[in-house]
């Protein structure tokens, strides 16, 4: 029975997780109208992540990256939302490349900072730092 559930678990880890399945996992919002109103209100800035199924690149975005718990500590500071590639959205928080990325003023509703594709921890806190450092300079 254990090596069934072993065997079942690692099935289950080789197909694409979907944007629902990763928000439910990262505890972020799936609907950016909603997260927009939560940033607004907590006065955070919104972060907009956009995946596809199946995309590797999205996976590792989500299980590597997103997971992380230097990055689970450093979004505390920001409203999370993931959403699917086909979601609709303002048109100036649409992408052709998935995954991607955008970090959102919410009182303008304005993009001051993007990452494009797979992004490393590292990388990924640095552009979490720089966002909030465009944003406190506006």
């Amino acid at each position: 029975m254990k090596i069934f559930v072993i065997l079942l678990s690692l099935v289950c880890a080789l197909f694409a997780a979907n944007a629902e399945d990763a928000a439910f996992a990262l505890s972020f919002d799936e609907d950016y109208q909603t997260a927009l109103s939560k940033a607004k209100k907590e006065k955070k800035l919104l972060m907009l992540v956009i995946v596809q199924d199946p995309c590797p690149y999205c996976d590792r975005m989500v299980e590597n990256t997103l997971a992380d718990s230097k990055v689970e500590k450093a979004l505390k500071n920001f409203v999370s939302v993931i959403v699917d590639k086909h979601t609709p959205l303002p048109a100036k928080f649409t992408s052709h490349i998935s995954p991607m990325t955008f970090f959102i003023d919410p009182a303008k509703e304005e993009g001051i900072w993007e990452s494009i594709g797979y992004v490393s921890v590292e990388s990924f806190l640095d552009d979490l730092k720089e966002a909030q450092i465009i944003h406190s300079k506006k």
